[in-house]
């Protein structure tokens, strides 16, 4: 007997449904890009480091110190590729710090917590860079605002990120009061320099891991 025409709507939305349900199935199987934190997929961590350098001014990379650098902060396993965010910097902190003209006040500002972004990976070792970064110097009577990117280097064998700046991470200067005068202006580039030993969790003795899975 030759079926009615509400059967076959039926039957063919029986089908489309079939399709539709059957599709996310297919797609479980897909990989996606991972950058895979270890131990945790999230943490906190602590990080200390060495002498901290401020390299700048005059074209002369006048030799301005911090005997010690300490920052707090989170690591979390995330999905993407490239320039993606795997963790947040918050608070950051220098020790000590001295300069030609006497002794700098570095302050990090850090309310918006930095950024810290990946790019790339290979054997252990994951290539990216800080964003958001924000300070304030000041020396003398002169103070001034910083902002822009590091570059940095992260090893999963020493657990030793590597923070610089690079002709693509830099940062610039955005305010000088009169007081700079002759030190530094507007649009300068200063430098930072530094090699944080990272262990998880904050105030822990484990070196965090990055890998990353295409």
């Amino acid at each position: 007997m030759p079926r009615s025409l509400g059967g076959l709507v039926t039957a063919a939305g029986a089908a489309v449904a079939a399709v539709v349900f059957a599709a996310p199935v297919a797609m479980a199987g897909v990989a996606v890009p991972t950058w895979t934190v270890g131990p945790n997929p999230a943490q906190t961590f602590s990080a200390g480091s060495g002498t901290a350098r401020f390299p700048w001014g005059l074209g002369a990379n006048l030799p301005t110190t911090c005997e010690s650098s300490a920052a707090r902060g989170t690591l979390a396993t995330v999905t993407g590729t490239a320039n993606v965010q795997v963790g947040t910097i918050a608070p950051l902190t220098w020790s000590k710090c001295t300069s030609p003209f006497g002794p700098l006040y570095p302050a990090a500002d850090t309310s918006t917590p930095w950024k810290l972004m990946v790019n790339s990976y290979n054997a252990g070792v994951t290539k990216g860079y800080i964003s958001g970064v924000k300070l304030t110097l000041t020396m003398l009577t002169c103070s001034m605002t910083v902002s822009g990117r590091l570059a940095t280097t992260y090893t999963n064998s020493t657990g030793e990120l590597k923070v610089n700046d690079d002709s693509t991470y830099t940062l610039t200067v955005g305010t000088a009061t009169p007081g700079c005068g002759g030190l530094a202006a507007v649009g300068d580039n200063w430098e930072y320099q530094a090699l944080y030993s990272v262990t998880t969790p904050s105030g822990g003795t484990t070196r965090p891991t990055i890998v990353f899975t295409p």
